[in-house]
């Protein structure tokens, strides 16, 4: 049965190099989905003319990145660490004689959990008040356990939330810190795990 399916490709391979005047590059798998992980696959180029695959991204590789007709590839993607779900995209270009064609593989890779702070430190002013912070995460967090301030919300995600800070006045005279620990609910293959908000009141 192995032998058959063997001889069956090539001749499929050998009719798909026949002089067609029609040129055309089809992968049999179009679109593919990762996780954050990243991983591999396979796919069947098909066409008549000679091929190359090309591929902007760095974390995208694949074998063979050319090749004569009918050929199949072996991709693979490396762990997305970026803030952002990426759509990677193989550029698939044949050619035969003066004709040309390309066609696409479209990667959609999820980013791996996280939670930050574009501005994690603020100052207040001798008299306290509410500091607001922005926070962003892709998944659900919660306040680590001794603040030293009153925080709200306690918990959020996956958004973008604003987290306020109820600083007391400062009756010491002196310059103090207060720093509010954010950890994701699972931090399992995080990339920022946890965001520190500092703010420094004035003495």
């Amino acid at each position: 049965m192995k032998k058959f399916l063997v001889l069956a490709f090539w001749v499929l391979l050998a009719a798909s190099c026949t002089q067609d005047t029609e040129l055309s590059i089809t992968p049999d798998i179009a679109s593919f989905q990762f996780d954050a992980e990243g991983g591999s696959f396979d796919v069947v180029i098909f066409t008549n003319g000679s091929w190359t695959a090309s591929c902007e991204d760095p974390a995208v590789s694949f074998s063979p990145a050319s090749g004569e007709c009918t050929l199949p590839m072996h991709i693979e993607v490396a762990r997305n660490d970026e803030f952002y779900t990426k759509a990677i995209r193989i550029t698939l270009s044949s050619k035969l004689d003066a004709l040309t064609r390309a066609s696409r593989i479209v990667i959609t890779q999820a980013c791996a959990p996280f939670i930050f702070c574009e501005e994690p430190q603020q100052t207040a002013g001798r008299a306290g008040g509410v500091v607001r912070f922005q926070v962003n995460a892709n998944a659900a967090w919660h306040v680590a356990s001794g603040a030293p301030c009153p925080v709200s919300p306690q918990k959020g995600g996956p958004n973008r939330t604003e987290v306020s800070l109820v600083i007391p006045e400062n009756a010491e005279g002196v310059a103090r810190t207060f720093e509010v620990r954010l950890d994701l609910d699972d931090a399992s293959g995080a990339i920022a795990p946890t965001v520190t908000l500092k703010v420094i009141q004035q003495g």
